[in-house]
Protein backbone atom coordinates (compact mmCIF):
# COMPACT_ATOMS: atom_id res chain seq x y z
CA UNK A 1 0.00 0.00 0.00
CA UNK A 2 0.63 3.49 -1.00
CA UNK A 3 3.07 4.89 2.33
CA UNK A 4 0.60 8.75 2.23
CA UNK A 5 -2.81 5.98 1.36
CA UNK A 6 -1.43 4.49 4.55
CA UNK A 7 -1.34 7.46 6.82
CA UNK A 8 -4.43 8.55 5.30
CA UNK A 9 -6.81 5.77 6.15
CA UNK A 10 -4.64 5.41 9.74
CA UNK A 11 -5.50 8.95 10.69
CA UNK A 12 -9.63 8.10 9.35
CA UNK A 13 -9.32 4.75 11.74
CA UNK A 14 -8.36 7.10 14.48
CA UNK A 15 -10.83 9.32 13.54
CA UNK A 16 -13.11 6.49 13.84
CA UNK A 17 -12.49 5.49 17.22
CA UNK A 18 -12.67 8.95 18.57
CA UNK A 19 -16.33 9.06 16.92
CA UNK A 20 -17.29 5.69 18.65
CA UNK A 21 -16.38 6.79 21.84
CA UNK A 22 -17.46 10.42 21.79
CA UNK A 23 -21.04 9.08 21.37
CA UNK A 24 -21.10 7.21 23.94
CA UNK A 25 -19.45 9.27 26.30
CA UNK A 26 -21.45 12.44 25.57
CA UNK A 27 -25.07 10.18 25.80
CA UNK A 28 -25.65 9.84 22.95
CA UNK A 29 -25.22 5.95 21.49
CA UNK A 30 -27.31 6.21 18.70
CA UNK A 31 -24.63 8.06 16.88
CA UNK A 32 -22.85 5.00 16.80
CA UNK A 33 -24.97 4.21 13.56
CA UNK A 34 -22.59 5.68 11.72
CA UNK A 35 -19.95 4.30 12.64
CA UNK A 36 -20.80 0.22 12.90
CA UNK A 37 -21.37 -2.15 10.00
CA UNK A 38 -24.55 -3.94 9.79
CA UNK A 39 -22.39 -7.26 10.84
CA UNK A 40 -20.99 -5.44 13.57
CA UNK A 41 -19.98 -8.00 16.99
CA UNK A 42 -19.07 -7.71 20.20
CA UNK A 43 -17.32 -10.36 21.54
CA UNK A 44 -15.34 -11.36 24.87
CA UNK A 45 -11.78 -12.57 25.50
CA UNK A 46 -13.04 -16.33 25.28
CA UNK A 47 -14.66 -15.33 21.92
CA UNK A 48 -18.40 -15.45 23.36
CA UNK A 49 -20.46 -13.30 21.38
CA UNK A 50 -21.55 -10.18 23.88
CA UNK A 51 -23.85 -8.53 20.52
CA UNK A 52 -24.63 -9.81 16.97
CA UNK A 53 -25.95 -7.04 14.70
CA UNK A 54 -25.46 -3.16 14.70
CA UNK A 55 -28.86 -2.38 16.26
CA UNK A 56 -27.61 -4.98 19.09
CA UNK A 57 -24.48 -3.42 19.43
CA UNK A 58 -25.85 0.06 19.79
CA UNK A 59 -28.38 -0.80 22.52
CA UNK A 60 -25.35 -2.51 24.71
CA UNK A 61 -23.74 0.91 24.47
CA UNK A 62 -27.22 2.69 25.46
CA UNK A 63 -28.07 0.27 28.20
CA UNK A 64 -24.69 1.02 29.86
CA UNK A 65 -25.07 5.01 29.28
CA UNK A 66 -28.77 5.16 30.73
CA UNK A 67 -27.33 3.44 34.01
CA UNK A 68 -24.05 4.62 34.08
CA UNK A 69 -21.99 8.39 35.14
CA UNK A 70 -18.92 8.07 33.77
CA UNK A 71 -16.86 9.92 35.72
CA UNK A 72 -13.20 9.50 33.82
CA UNK A 73 -12.16 8.00 30.70
CA UNK A 74 -9.03 7.57 29.45
CA UNK A 75 -7.73 6.36 26.40
CA UNK A 76 -4.22 5.38 25.12
CA UNK A 77 -3.48 6.32 21.01
CA UNK A 78 -4.22 3.16 19.22
CA UNK A 79 -2.19 0.97 17.42
CA UNK A 80 -3.77 0.95 13.98
CA UNK A 81 -3.32 -1.35 11.12
CA UNK A 82 -4.22 -1.37 7.29
CA UNK A 83 -4.41 -4.23 4.78
CA UNK A 84 -6.93 -2.84 1.77
CA UNK A 85 -10.52 -2.44 2.94
CA UNK A 86 -9.44 -3.95 6.35
CA UNK A 87 -7.86 -2.27 9.43
CA UNK A 88 -7.04 -3.22 12.86
CA UNK A 89 -6.71 -0.62 16.11
CA UNK A 90 -6.15 -1.71 19.64
CA UNK A 91 -5.77 0.49 22.51
CA UNK A 92 -5.81 0.93 26.67
CA UNK A 93 -8.22 2.49 28.20
CA UNK A 94 -9.24 3.21 31.62
CA UNK A 95 -12.70 3.76 32.90
CA UNK A 96 -14.59 5.41 36.35
CA UNK A 97 -18.31 5.05 36.66
CA UNK A 98 -21.28 5.22 38.90
CA UNK A 99 -24.26 3.14 38.62
CA UNK A 100 -26.64 2.68 41.49
CA UNK A 101 -24.63 4.43 43.89
CA UNK A 102 -21.88 2.35 43.36
CA UNK A 103 -18.52 3.48 42.12
CA UNK A 104 -16.68 1.26 39.34
CA UNK A 105 -13.22 1.33 37.81
CA UNK A 106 -11.58 -0.71 35.36
CA UNK A 107 -8.47 -1.07 32.89
CA UNK A 108 -8.53 -2.54 29.70
CA UNK A 109 -7.90 -2.64 26.25
CA UNK A 110 -10.10 -2.74 22.95
CA UNK A 111 -9.42 -4.62 20.05
CA UNK A 112 -11.70 -3.60 16.73
CA UNK A 113 -11.68 -4.86 13.50
CA UNK A 114 -12.88 -2.32 10.67
CA UNK A 115 -14.15 -2.58 6.86
CA UNK A 116 -14.26 0.02 4.28
CA UNK A 117 -16.66 0.75 2.81
CA UNK A 118 -18.40 3.25 0.50
CA UNK A 119 -15.42 5.86 1.88
CA UNK A 120 -16.33 4.96 5.33
CA UNK A 121 -14.52 2.82 8.07
CA UNK A 122 -17.08 0.92 10.08
CA UNK A 123 -15.97 -1.13 12.99
CA UNK A 124 -17.60 -5.33 12.19
CA UNK A 125 -15.76 -6.15 15.35
CA UNK A 126 -14.91 -5.62 18.93
CA UNK A 127 -13.40 -7.17 21.79
CA UNK A 128 -13.00 -5.82 24.93
CA UNK A 129 -10.33 -6.71 27.32
CA UNK A 130 -10.95 -5.36 31.04
CA UNK A 131 -10.37 -6.27 34.72
CA UNK A 132 -11.04 -4.32 37.54
CA UNK A 133 -8.86 -1.87 38.95
CA UNK A 134 -7.62 -2.41 42.41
Amino acid sequence: MNPTLESKHKDQVKQTIKKINQSWLEGHPEKLSQSFHENMMIVSPDFKILGAGKATCIKSYSDFVSHAIIKNYQESDPDINVWGNTATAFYHFEIAWEMDGKLFQENGQDFFVFTHENGNWLAVWRMVFSAPRL
